[in-house]
């Protein structure tokens, strides 16, 4: 298809702006830092594990095993962001999808700052996860 047909794809564009790669690499350090605080939760989680404190063995395992699953998927999206890899959009704006109604509801049985913290990230990800452009 000639490429001044009317319904033809515009061209992608060479290379991103300033703004666009800052903007990617502040998605992928916010992500990164929720991927650190998702591993430090399993980590505790396990030390609980150890030292018996878990009311039952199982789900406290799986549980870890659960947060070490994301830490994995959500530490190779960090990655792709700050790389600009196509398919490293996606799953961040996702997963800070699911955390907006976690930092609003957080507000009723957690401090304020911790609350707002987890809805100021996720927002904030999601901005510049969508600001950063669309990567071809």
């Amino acid at each position: 298809m000639p490429a001044d047909y009317p319904g033809a794809m515009p061209a992608p564009s060479t290379a991103p702006t300033d703004r666009e790669l800052l903007l990617g690499r502040v998605a992928a350090v916010l992500l990164g830092l929720e991927v650190l605080a998702i591993a430090g939760f399993a980590a505790f989680y396990l030390v609980e594990l150890v030292l018996g404190e878990g009311s039952d063995p199982m789900i406290v395992l799986m549980s870890a095993v659960t947060m070490v699953v994301f830490v994995v998927g959500l530490g190779y999206a960090t990655v792709g962001l700050w790389r600009r890899h196509p398919r490293a959009q996606a799953p961040a704006i996702a997963f800070n999808f699911l955390l907006v109604p976690l930092g609003i509801a957080m507000f009723q049985f957690a401090s304020p700052w911790l609350a707002g913290a987890v809805l100021v990230g996720a927002v904030g990800t999601i901005a510049a996860t969508f600001l950063m452009g669309r990567l071809d």
